[in-house]
C-alpha cells in the first residue's frame, strides 16, 4: 500500500503540513491558510512562489503543479465538474491533454491565427492545450461508456475566466482549434444554447476522440500562472466549505493500494462474477481489444480502472473542488471519482475502512419534498412489486428522477412511482414543466438536501475529532469509528424528518454456514396456516449488501456450503412472500441478519 504521511508541523492558524511520498522518495511542504486562501512555505528549499498573480516569475520559482479531470466513473451520477489540482504535489506543472492535439497545433495549424490569441507563438500554443484539458474527461466517460459521443458543455463565462489573458481569449483558442487542416479540426462546437438551461457543448474532433491521454509539461509563465489564478479562485471557493477542511484533515489517514494490489482484487472480482453499481461485469482487456467482445458495453474493465486510479492520484490526490448548484454543492475530490471496487481497497491509519451510506436515500428525500406517502422506502419494494431484479432499480434510481418526463414514462420504475406514489409523481412532473431548470430541477433539489444533510453530519462528527472520507450520501471512516459515524448518520436524517436510515458496509463478515437452527430470530406475526411449519423472518432483518453478496459467493467458491433454509418473508400483516434464507453474521450490521436465496442468486 502506498501511504501518504500528513504531519502537522505546527499549531497555528496557518496550518503547515508535510506530505511524504515514500514510494517517490519526495517531501513537500504546503502551508494553508483557511482565511487567507495559500500561503507558500518558507521553510525548507521547495517553496512555492508567494504572488502566483504575477505575470513575471523567475525560471527558479516553483509553481504551484496543476493537473486538469472532470467527469464521474462507475457509479457516481454528477459529471459536470471542472478541473482541480493537486493536493500532494509530485511533477510540477504537469497536464493532462488528449493525444495527438500538441503535434498538430505545432505542425498544422496556421501561425497567424495562433499569433491572433498571442504573439508568443509557444503560448498560444499552451493556452490551447490549457483548453483542451477542459476534455481530458470525455476520454473516461468513453471508457465507461463506448456510445457516448463526447459532447461536453462548457460555459463562457467559466471559459472567459479560465482563459483569462484577455477577455477575447477564449473565443480566439476556440477559433485556433476549430480551424480544419489536413490531419482535422482539433475542436468541435454545437453552437446551440437555451438561456437558463444549456450551454454549448464542445468535443474533440473524430481524429482524436479515444485516442488516449498523454501528460504535458507546461512551459511558459503566462500558461501557468492562469492555471494559478483559475485554481486560486477555485480554493478561494472552497475554503471556507465544512466538507473541503474535514478532507483537508481525513486525507493524512490514508493509504492508497499499489497497482499489483488493485490487480489482484480485480482478478478475484472476476473469479466472483462481481457486477459494478451500474451492473457492469468486471473483466480484463488482456490482449484483446474492445471489439474483440461482443458486447463490451456490459463490462468493466480492469485496465480502465486502473487508468483512472492512476490519472487520479499518480500526480497526487485531488484539492476537494465544491460543485456549484447544478451539482447541489457536491464535493469532488480523488475518492469520488474513483471506481468503486478501487475505492473499497484504501485503508484509513493501516485499517480497512467502513463504509457508512443512507439506504435508497433520493427516493426518501424525494418522498419528503414531493408529497410521498411511504416511509423507509427500500430498492427492494420496489424490485418486490414491480416483480424485477433488485439491481435494475438500484441502477435505475440513479438517474430516475434527473430524466426528463418522457424518459422517466419509458423507466421500470415510472410503473411503481405511477401507482402507488401518484401524488408525489404528480409534483415532480408539475415543476419540471415549470422551472426554469426544466426537468434538472428536481436533482438540482435532491442534491441540495443531500449536501445539506452530509455537510450536518460532518460537522458533528468532527467536532468529536472524527475526520471521514466524503463519496456523496457515504462516508468512509475507521473501524473503531463506525457505529458513532451511523449514529450521528441516522440522528441528523430523522432531524429532517426524511425516513431513511445508514447502513454500513465494506468490513469482513462471518457466515453461520451449517448451522440454520440456531439464533434464528421468528417474528411474532399472525400466523399462515398453510406456512405454519416455516420460520417467518421480518424483511427488516434481511441484507441486501452487495458486498455481503460478492464474500459469500467467494466462500462457496472455496467450497463451503450455503445451507439456505424456507422461510416467509413478511413485510406487513398478510404481505409475505415464501424464500430460502441464510443466517450471516455482519460484524458491522449486526441487525441485518438473513440473506435471502433469490437475492443471492440474481
Amino acid at each position: 500500500m502506498q501511504t501518504i504521511n500528513f504531519t502537522k508541523l505546527q499549531d497555528t492558524s496557518l496550518c503547515i503540513y508535510k506530505f511524504n511520498y515514500p514510494n517517490y522518495g519526495l517531501v513537500n511542504y504546503y502551508n494553508y491558510d483557511f482565511k487567507n486562501v495559500l500561503v507558500p512555505s518558507k521553510i525548507q528549499q521547495s517553496s512555492f512562489n508567494n504572488d502566483v498573480l504575477k505575470q513575471d516569475i523567475t525560471k527558479e520559482s516553483k509553481i504551484l503543479d496543476i493537473t486538469g479531470i472532470t467527469g464521474c466513473f462507475d457509479d457516481n451520477i454528477t459529471t459536470d465538474f471542472h478541473a482541480q489540482f493537486p493536493l500532494f504535489f509530485i511533477n510540477r506543472n504537469t497536464i493532462k491533454i488528449p493525444s495527438k492535439i500538441e503535434y498538430v497545433l505545432r505542425k498544422y495549424t496556421s501561425k497567424k491565427i495562433l499569433k491572433e490569441i498571442h504573439s508568443d507563438v509557444e503560448v498560444a500554443v499552451e493556452l490551447c492545450l490549457l483548453f483542451s484539458t477542459q476534455l481530458v474527461s470525455t476520454y473516461y466517460e468513453r471508457l465507461e461508456d463506448p456510445t457516448f459521443e463526447g459532447w461536453k458543455s462548457l460555459r463562457a463565462e467559466y471559459l472567459r475566466d479560465f482563459l483569462s489573458f484577455n477577455s477575447l481569449t477564449y473565443k480566439k483558442v476556440i477559433t485556433a482549434l476549430e480551424q480544419a487542416n489536413s490531419k482535422g479540426a482539433i475542436l468541435e462546437c454545437d453552437y446551440n444554447s437555451i438561456i437558463g438551461e444549456k450551454n454549448f457543448n464542445y468535443r474533440l474532433g473524430e481524429p482524436y476522440i479515444g485516442k488516449g491521454i498523454v501528460s504535458y509539461q507546461l512551459k511558459t509563465n503566462v500558461a501557468k500562472n492562469l492555471l494559478n489564478k483559475h485554481y486560486l479562485r477555485i480554493l478561494n471557493k472552497s475554503e471556507t466549505n465544512p466538507i473541503f477542511k474535514n478532507l483537508i484533515s481525513f486525507y493524512g489517514d490514508v493509504t492508497l493500494p499499489t497497482i499489483d494490489q488493485i490487480k489482484k482484487e480485480g482478478d478475484r472480482l472476476i473469479r466472483l462474477k462481481h457486477k459494478t453499481k451500474k451492473g457492469k461485469i468486471i473483466k480484463k482487456l488482456g490482449k484483446h481489444s474492445r471489439s474483440y467482445f461482443k458486447d463490451s458495453q456490459k463490462y468493466s474493465f480492469v485496465e480502465d480502472s486502473i487508468e483512472i486510479f492512476n490519472y487520479l492520484t499518480s500526480n497526487g490526490l485531488m484539492i476537494p473542488e465544491v460543485g456549484n448548484e447544478k451539482s447541489g454543492g457536491r464535493t469532488v475530490d480523488s475518492f469520488t471519482l474513483m471506481p468503486s471496487w478501487i475505492r473499497r481497497m484504501i485503508k484509513i491509519k493501516s485499517m480497512t475502512h467502513v463504509e457508512c451510506d443512507y439506504s435508497c436515500l433520493h427516493p426518501n428525500i424525494a418522498i419528503k419534498l414531493y408529497g410521498g406517502s411511504k416511509s423507509h422506502l427500500t430498492h427492494a419494494d420496489l424490485a418486490l412489486v414491480l416483480d424485477t431484479n433488485i439491481d435494475i432499480v438500484k441502477v435505475e434510481h440513479l438517474s430516475f428522477f434527473n430524466k426528463k418526463i418522457w424518459q422517466m414514462k419509458e423507466s421500470p420504475l415510472f410503473k411503481y412511482y405511477e401507482e402507488q406514489e401518484p401524488n408525489l409523481l404528480r409534483n415532480i412532473i408539475a415543476e419540471k414543466y415549470d422551472s426554469e431548470f426544466k426537468h434538472k430541477i428536481t436533482s438540482r433539489r435532491l442534491f441540495s438536501m443531500e449536501v445539506k444533510i452530509m455537510t450536518e453530519v460532518i460537522v458533528r462528527l468532527n467536532t468529536e475529532d472524527i475526520y471521514v472520507g466524503y463519496v456523496y450520501d457515504a462516508l468512509l471512516c475507521h473501524p473503531k469509528n463506525a457505529d458513532r459515524v451511523k449514529e450521528v448518520m441516522d440522528c441528523v436524517i430523522l432531524e429532517h424528518d426524511i425516513k431513511t436510515t445508514a447502513k454500513l458496509s465494506n468490513a469482513p463478515i462471518v457466515t453461520k454456514l451449517n448451522d440454520t437452527e440456531t439464533n434464528i430470530e421468528v417474528v411474532a406475526n399472525k400466523p399462515i396456516a398453510i406456512h405454519k411449519e416455516l420460520m417467518r423472518i421480518d424483511a427488516r432483518l434481511i441484507n441486501f449488501s452487495d458486498r455481503i453478496k460478492a464474500m459469500l459467493k467467494e466462500s462457496e467458491s472455496k467450497g463451503k456450503v450455503l445451507n439456505f433454509v424456507d422461510a416467509i418473508i413478511v413485510f406487513g400483516v398478510d404481505d409475505v412472500i415464501t424464500d430460502r434464507a441464510l443466517i450471516i453474521y455482519d460484524e458491522f450490521n449486526p441487525q441485518s441478519k438473513y440473506v435471502v436465496e433469490s437475492y443471492y442468486l440474481n
